[in-house]
């Protein structure tokens, strides 16, 4: 890894030439340009300024505008792709987004694709989307191979500032599930009424504080997780809202019924726009970016997410050679043994290097817990083979 330091006249030249938000004291004649970093130093905030560099001050005493043009002139650009059941990527994405919070973008554009995944690890995307309270965040579900953002990636959409998506594509499908022993079913099913909807409960009020935080439905974010809610839309004084029947007022004029009991909402893109989910449609990330007003201005994407990628394909593929070099070893010398012709000094030396190869597997699952193997059955492996030594040792 190479490491670079940038000299204080570097970075006051870096400033100087970017754009930034702007920060007006609310008694003192004070005014900073520049952008939160989303850091914190002896309680205070750190905040890089056009005018002093970094300053450290207290955000709640200033009025935050942020320019229309932005602040450093690029787009910082992560993604949620494929299944959402990895540690390991997880942590990548909550490493690479306060990375590029600090550097002051334009905003960070995540593009989706996913059919959903682990609630756990979805919670702490979102989490960590919310925790960027000084930068913009642009969900754009792309298309692809899964069409789409359900389950847990319409969760994580829902925790962006903005959500755009390319025609064609949906959003929804959150309810829970779990999987095993080759189906799937749902919370209900798995763990009965009364356990499965508390399941059920913490996660539809987990998605519509989602959805409200941003302006958004929370009774269709309910929706895409329980089957029984019903969304009707209304006119209210000439505003469109998108609420539950519990919340319609006499003086409302129903529009449509969105959502009727017994259906689990998804919504295709142009429901999601009318419906104020969606922000609004884009047939490319460049055309976002032209919607936007950033046509011009250059994508960067976050290296830290493609090399955790990239390292965790390395160790897997790292792990399967040499556990089925062990496993292959192993009944070799069973076979050998079974015949008479291993000797017992060859059984002890092999042996010896099967179980130290065996521990560093142990090591390689507990450092990578995504690893697509159980760590019970390494153990039992590495004990197996420990029995087998042991029992040769013995012999005289």
């Amino acid at each position: 890894m190479k490491v670079f330091l940038l000299t204080w006249i570097g970075l006051a030249l870096l400033i100087a030439c970017s754009f930034a938000d702007t920060f007006s004291h609310n008694d003192k004649d004070i005014v900073y340009h520049g952008f939160a970093t989303g850091q914190m130093n002896n309680g205070m905030n750190v905040v890089m300024t056009q005018e002093k560099g970094q300053v450290e001050i207290n955000l709640a005493e200033y009025k935050i505008e942020p320019n229309s043009t932005g602040r450093n002139s690029f787009i910082s650009l992560l993604f949620i792709s494929g299944q959402i059941n990895l540690e390991h990527e997880t942590k990548a994405f909550e490493q690479a987004i306060i990375e590029e919070a600090r550097k002051g973008p334009l905003l960070i554009l995540i593009e989706v694709d996913t059919p959903g995944g682990r609630v756990d690890l979805a919670e702490r995307i979102c989490a960590a989307i919310n925790d960027i309270k000084y930068c913009q965040t642009v969900a754009f579900i792309k298309g692809g191979e899964y069409g789409g953002a359900f389950s847990a990636g319409a969760a994580i959409s829902l925790a962006c500032d903005k959500i755009y998506m390319a025609p064609a594509t949906s959003i929804g499908a959150a309810t829970l599930i779990t999987s095993g022993e080759g189906k799937v079913t749902d919370m209900k099913e798995t763990y009965g009424e009364t356990v499965g909807e508390k399941f059920n409960s913490a996660w539809r009020t987990f998605l519509a504080s989602l959805a409200q935080k941003n302006n958004r439905s929370g009774a269709l974010a309910k929706a895409m997780v329980d089957k029984d809610i019903v969304v009707l839309e209304v006119d209210r004084r000439g505003e469109a809202l998108f609420i539950e029947p519990k919340e319609k007022l006499s003086a409302d004029t129903l529009v449509r019924t969105v959502c009727s009991k017994g259906e689990l909402l998804t919504l295709t893109t142009g429901n999601a726009v009318r419906c104020k989910i969606a922000d609004g449609v884009a047939d490319s990330k460049q055309a976002l970016l032209v919607e936007l007003g950033h046509g011009s201005v250059p994508v960067k994407k976050n290296q830290g997410l493609i090399d955790a990628k990239e390292e965790f394909e390395k160790v897997v593929r790292k792990f399967d050679k040499l556990n089925e070099k062990l496993d292959l070893k192993f009944k070799e010398l069973s076979a050998k043994a079974e015949r008479g012709s291993l000797t017992r000094n060859e059984a002890l030396r092999d042996y010896e290097v099967i179980i130290k190869n065996g521990k560093y597997l142990l090591n390689l699952k507990r450092s990578y817990p995504d690893i697509p193997h159980e760590e019970h059955d390494i153990l039992s492996f590495i004990n197996s083979v420990k029995a087998e030594y042991a029992s040769i040792k013995a012999m005289r």
